[in-house]
């Protein structure tokens, strides 16, 4: 759905984001996450399950530009009204070196006029046979 006037202001506040948390830019991060109490931030981690302001608070912590990077390579809008989805592929870059592929979703839902992240969600695949075998 590139293209269309919601889905690349959109794509402008998921790089944003990605940028300001890979700045460690804590109050750019802010912006662009939405405060409803709802909203919910799953990373890699089986412990990574934050609201927005535990991933603000997070950034903050780092206190600067982290070791690992995202970055986001393909990446799928869909817009329906005030609510938007994101879904793609990224990598992790670590500064020494090295990356791993990741899988990103996003929730986007319109906020007094402006697009904010509700719910995002970033995974690293696992084979299936390494799961049942």
């Amino acid at each position: 759905m590139a293209g269309t006037g919601a889905a690349d202001d959109i794509r402008a506040v998921f790089d944003q984001l990605l940028k300001a948390q890979n700045a460690g830019d804590a109050e750019r991060v802010r912006s662009r996450l939405s405060e409803r109490s709802d909203a919910v931030h799953i990373g890699t981690d089986a412990d990574e399950w934050w609201t927005s302001k535990q991933i603000v608070d997070a950034v903050a912590a780092v206190g600067g530009p982290d070791e690992i990077q995202a970055v986001a390579d393909d990446i799928d809008i869909h817009v329906q009204g005030d609510v938007a989805w994101v879904e793609g592929r990224g990598r992790f870059t670590r500064a020494g070196g090295g990356e791993r592929p990741v899988r990103m979703t996003g929730v986007f839902v319109r906020e007094d006029g402006q697009w904010k992240v509700a719910q995002s969600h970033a995974s690293i695949g696992v084979p299936n046979d390494d799961i049942s075998g």
